[in-house]
């Protein structure tokens, strides 16, 4: 039935056979026929879950049963066909709109958790990377760098390159912010022109230092927007955990007041919480 419709189809008789090809291969949909539960009694939906957050999966079944039917739509299943009541144009159908639904599920929980304009994280991703690097720092007794960073003057940007131009701007903030980072840290958009990078594992507020100097010398060189260099500075706001505060929120609002300091003296700039109370 698939085949007529240049559906290219890989069968495997066993799970077993299935969870190797699936470890090396990929494939647009899964049709999984049979029980969900194997002869050991275990889930098979639990042993494809890696493969179910990357691909739909269409479930052929000899006989309805709501109650099945109901738990594997709730487990991820993108559909449910019995096998003695489908018709080619049926599956064929199913397969597609599998397909169809689940790249449409992947985009929405990617706007979900990233920035549209820069790619990268977006508040809501970044916290909870936050959160879970505390909880981890704590545990290890290990120190979490953060560094807010905003663009100065950016506001008036928009009369002298107009909007397109601050969205190259952005973008090429971005490009710049990742390439100082390493690639274990995050680095994410909060809004407008406010950027933040979260640094695990760090040693002492010497190497904040070392990635501050890093970034001011990388937004220091001219954009290039519509073939015309445009200078852009920025400010830093820098905090530390344990030092500067326990708590994720906590640590935000402390680089978010030391931002605030750098970008009223001036701006181009970067301060750590501590330098506040001098």
């Amino acid at each position: 039935m698939l085949a007529e419709e240049d559906i290219q189809v890989v069968h495997v008789e066993r799970l077993s056979s299935a969870l190797r090809r699936l470890n090396r291969e990929s494939f647009d949909v899964i049709l999984l026929y049979g029980d969900l539960i194997d002869t050991h009694g275990l889930n098979v939906l639990d042993l494809l879950q890696a493969a179910l957050a990357r691909m739909p999966i269409v479930m052929l079944t000899d006989q309805k049963d709501v109650k099945k039917e109901r738990q594997a739509i709730q487990r991820g299943i993108q559909d449910v066909i019995i096998k003695r009541q489908w018709t080619a144009d049926q599956l064929v159908r199913s397969v597609r709109h599998a397909v169809d639904r689940k790249q449409a599920e992947q985009h929405l929980s990617y706007l979900a958790q990233y920035d549209p304009l820069t790619a990268l994280a977006n508040r809501a991703l970044f916290r909870d990377r936050l959160v879970h690097a505390l909880a981890i720092a704590k545990r290890k007794k290990q120190e979490v760098g953060l560094v807010l960073l905003g663009l100065d003057q950016f506001a008036s940007l928009a009369v002298t390159i107009g909007s397109g131009g601050c969205d190259a701007v952005l973008k090429e903030t971005a490009e710049r912010l990742k390439k100082c980072m390493r690639e274990v840290d995050t680095v994410a958009r909060l809004e407008g022109d406010e950027f933040t990078c979260l640094l695990e594992g760090i040693n002492c507020r010497a190497d904040m230092d070392i990635v501050a100097k890093r970034l001011l010398d990388s937004m220091a060189r001219p954009f290039t927007v519509q073939d015309n260099e445009v200078t852009v500075t920025a400010s830093m706001g820098l905090a530390v955990y344990p030092l500067d505060a326990q708590q994720a929120d906590e640590l935000l609002q402390q680089a978010q007041a030391a931002l605030q300091a750098v970008q009223e003296a001036g701006g181009a700039n970067y301060q750590f919480p501590a330098a506040l109370e001098t």
